[in-house]
């Protein structure tokens, strides 16, 4: 039997064949990915909410970065300059001002936000585009209960520690769509102090409570010893928010985006609006163990 009998494969034809089956499917993912990123395109984003009490409104107006980007993040915002935009109220019209510094964000001063009347948002864009929005501001309302107790705590047998306990509750807002917690604890005095805070989180009824520890302990490097310092108030914050704060906050804990919770017409984002009412709760320790806590609440609606 000779070589000749034999069928001996071009090898190098096969690996041209291979390479050039492989370069085909290389080239076709790369143009289903060019034409998808043709197909998308950037959308106003706008970032607008406004608390009764304070007269100054802040406006983030940009364009939309990716399919689900509607959350403004300061750090990757692609705002927009030489928008026009507008608020208006009970037939007048403000215009926002255009701040210096990072693009897209405007600012309208000496607006008062008046609990249960309705605001427009009107916003021009430099290629054309409009943006238009309306929100209802949640009436006033306010605290209903507040109480502060100690409770102690036995995590196991010989063992007993003391805990704050902070109920809170409050009447009905009107036009209100949910209500937001926040709060903030402060510990020691001016001389030293630590900052705890709690929230934003919905509330799932008109009532929250929080349990607090009497102590802010801390590690002290120069000393070498644990440091601690005593609760000396806590101040709640409830907001009460309108149907569009609601949808939005619900659609951000989410983690989602949908333009169906934004309520805005030609744009995706906000224009929400809400009202606050808080109150602060002082303690006066008796010894130092923590133990028969005693506040008081001073409450503001604003």
């Amino acid at each position: 039997m000779t070589n000749s009998q034999f069928l001996i494969p071009n090898c190098s034809s096969d690996r041209r064949r291979a390479l050039l089956v492989m370069t085909c499917c290389v080239l076709m993912l790369v143009l289903a990915c060019d034409e998808g990123i043709e197909k998308y395109k950037p959308e106003p984003n706008v970032y607008c909410i406004m608390h009764s009490g304070c007269d100054t409104v802040s406006l983030m107006a940009g364009m939309t970065l990716g399919y689900s980007d509607s959350v403004p993040d300061s750090n990757r915002w692609n705002g927009t300059a030489g928008v026009v935009a507008k608020i208006r109220h009970r037939g007048a019209e403000t215009v926002f001002m255009e701040l210096p510094g990072p693009v897209g964000f405007y600012r309208v001063e000496l607006l008062s936000i008046v609990p249960g009347d309705s605001y427009s948002l009107l916003l021009d864009y430099p290629d054309g585009a409009t943006v238009r929005g309306a929100t209802t501001v949640p009436d006033t309302f306010s605290f209903s209960h507040l109480q502060a107790d100690t409770v102690s705590v036995v995590p196991w047998p010989g063992d007993t520690f003391v805990e704050i306990r902070v109920k809170s509750a409050w009447n009905a807002s009107r036009g209100a769509s949910g209500y937001v917690v926040s709060s903030d604890i402060w510990y020691g005095d001016s001389a030293e102090s630590a900052l705890v805070r709690y929230g934003p989180y919905p509330a799932s009824a008109r009532e929250d409570s929080i349990w607090l520890s009497p102590f802010s302990y801390d590690w002290d490097t120069l000393s070498q010893a644990m440091d601690s310092l005593p609760i000396n108030s806590v101040r709640i914050e409830i907001r009460a928010v309108d149907r569009n704060s609601r949808d939005y906050n619900e659609m951000q804990w989410g983690g989602q985006a949908d333009p169906g919770k934004m309520h805005l017409d030609g744009a995706v984002g906000v224009f929400g609006s809400a009202c606050i009412a808080e109150t602060t709760v002082r303690f006066r320790p008796k010894g130092l163990d923590g133990v028969n806590h005693r506040g008081h609440g001073e409450h503001r609606v604003r």
